[in-house]
C-alpha cells in the first residue's frame, strides 16, 4: 500500500511533561485507523501534531512520502489534512 501519512520517532514535550515519546504511526491511503488508549496516552497530541496544532520537539512527519514540517492548522488544511 501507499502511505498517506507517517510519523517516525515523534516526541512532543510540554515543559517537563512528555506527551509523546518516540511515537511512530503509519497510515496507508484509504486505510481507516482508530487511536485507542488510556487517558494521557498521547492520542489527542498525535492528532494535534498531524494537524499542525502542536509542533513536535523531534522526529519526522511524512505526507505522501515527502517529509514535511506542519507548523499550523492552515498549512495542514491546505495539504488536505483535517481532524
Amino acid at each position: 500500500m501507499e502511505p498517506i501519512i507517517e510519523l517516525k520517532n515523534v516526541t512532543k514535550k510540554f515543559g517537563g511533561i512528555t506527551a509523546l515519546d518516540n511515537a511512530s504511526l503509519h497510515v496507508d491511503k484509504g486505510e481507516v485507523v482508530g487511536l485507542i488508549g488510556d487517558n494521557g496516552a498521547g492520542k489527542s497530541t498525535t492528532i494535534k501534531v498531524i494537524t499542525g496544532v502542536h509542533t513536535p520537539n523531534s522526529g519526522k512527519i511524512f505526507f505522501k512520502k515527502n517529509e514535511v514540517q506542519i507548523k499550523s492548522v492552515a498549512q495542514s488544511r491546505k495539504m488536505g489534512i483535517e481532524a
